[in-house]
C-alpha cells in the first residue's frame, strides 16, 4: 500500500502548487484597491468680520450662518477648474478631502471682501492633513 500513500502525497503536492500559482496570478493581475489614505485633507478655521458698521454688533445665529454660507471656500486645480466648494462653519471651520496635487484656494467674494492669505496655492499629499486658517475682512466700516 505504499504506492497509494505516494500517489496521495503527489496529488497533495500538485494541488498545493496549483493553489499557489492561482493565488500569485490573481494578485499579479488584480492589484489591491487604492488605500484608504489615497486622499489628503485641507482644513482650517474661518473668521469673518466685521459684520456690523457700528459697535455693539448684534448678529443673530441665522445671520451669522448666512454670512459664512455666502463666503464658500473654493478649491481649483492648476487649470482653474473648480474641484471643490465648502461652506465654512463659524464653530468648526471647514474640511475638504482632495486627491494629491497642487490646488488654488480662495473664497467666493461678496462685495469688497478680501482675505490677506488668499488666494493661496497648497500641495496635498495622500494621507496628510494641511491646515489653512482663513480670515475674511468684509470691508464693513
Amino acid at each position: 500500500m505504499p504506492e497509494m500513500d505516494l500517489g496521495r502525497s503527489l496529488f497533495m503536492i500538485i494541488l498545493i502548487a496549483i493553489t499557489i500559482i492561482v493565488a500569485v496570478f490573481i494578485n499579479f493581475y488584480n492589484p489591491a484597491p487604492a488605500s484608504v489614505n489615497s486622499t489628503g485633507i485641507l482644513s482650517g478655521n474661518v473668521t469673518i468680520g466685521p459684520l456690523c458698521p457700528v459697535e455693539p454688533c448684534t448678529v443673530t445665529p441665522d445671520q451669522l450662518a448666512a454670512a459664512y454660507a455666502a463666503r464658500r471656500i473654493v478649491v481649483s486645480d492648476a487649470g482653474g477648474s473648480v474641484i471643490a466648494k465648502a461652506v465654512p462653519d463659524p464653530n468648526s471651520g471647514y474640511t475638504i478631502s482632495l486627491k494629491p496635487g497642487n490646488y488654488s484656494v480662495d473664497i467666493m467674494h461678496q462685495g469688497i471682501d478680501r482675505s490677506p492669505v488668499l488666494p493661496k496655492t497648497v500641495s496635498i499629499r495622500a494621507g496628510e492633513k494641511i491646515r489653512l486658517d482663513i480670515s475674511i475682512d468684509t470691508g464693513i466700516r
